[in-house]
């Protein structure tokens, strides 16, 4: 039996990348550098003289969007301390009349989404349910929640803006039977991030086959851009990101094999 002979190439498959020790997957990872050229003029000579000047690396990331990897690929862009949303009690349970306002008791302990609970009994003319508060730019939002006729009794709807304040909410048309109560609580395990500084990392890209190997290290990166490009049903949604190093100086290649 004989195997495939090793001719030294490595292709797409051998490629491997980690940002602070995570690896990814379904991703397309460039990274190069450049030395500039500083001409001279010379007597005697029709040209420049040439001697190499500084150095400058590129880096860039192509991935296929997952949502696993949003806090790196989306968070790393915006800042280095995400928000997480916190699970707790805004508003215990209350009788209620329809249009009213009433006044929200607590703030979240952290920007959070926010659900509204039906207790004790169904109810029994749709309505609406309106929070007021602010986002984690303290900026005032609200948000609607739409409760139908004959929602039973432990039924939850959340919604999907994060607040990190919650002053009051307004009650619409909205009747229960006897008894029947509104909750509201804040919502554990979503991400907000705001701008502010962005996340220093480093890259660590390797190209693997057998006993050979090329790794090459970056110290002190952190992206340049984020966001996503929305695209037809006929493609993936993928994130182009570019990314910016400390100091380029620290750049090193391990050849192995």
């Amino acid at each position: 039996m004989t195997t495939v002979a090793d001719f030294g190439q490595y292709t797409g498959v051998n490629g491997a990348m980690t940002i602070d020790g995570v690896a990814f997957a379904d991703i397309q990872y460039d990274v190069k550098w450049t030395t500039a050229d500083v001409n001279y003029t010379r007597s005697n000579k029709r040209s420049d003289g040439c001697v190499p000047g500084k150095r400058t690396v590129n880096t860039k990331i192509r991935k296929v969007f997952v949502h696993e990897d949003a806090p790196i690929v989306l968070g790393y862009s915006m800042s280095d301390t995400p928000i997480t949303g916190t699970a707790g009690v805004l508003q215990a349970a209350n009788t209620f009349t329809a249009d009213t306002v009433e006044t929200i008791g607590a703030n979240p302990a952290t920007a959070s989404r926010v659900k509204i609970t039906v207790g004790t009994a169904a109810i029994t003319t749709a309505g609406k349910v309106v929070v007021y508060g602010t986002d984690a730019n303290d900026q005032a939002i609200t948000e609607i929640y739409t409760i139908p006729i004959s929602t039973p009794a432990g039924t939850s709807f959340t919604g999907t803006k994060v607040f990190k304040t919650t002053t009051h909410y307004a009650i619409f048309d909205l009747v229960g039977d006897t008894g029947c109560t509104l909750a509201i609580d804040s919502v554990a395990g979503s991400s907000t991030l705001t701008f502010g500084d962005p996340k220093v990392f480093d890259i660590v890209g390797t190209l693997t086959k057998g006993a050979k190997s090329i790794t090459i290290t970056q110290q002190q990166c952190w992206l340049k851009n984020g966001g996503i490009s929305w695209v037809d049903s006929g493609r993936v949604v993928e994130v182009d990101a570019d990314v910016s190093m400390h100091d380029p100086d620290l750049l090193s290649v391990v050849i192995v094999g």
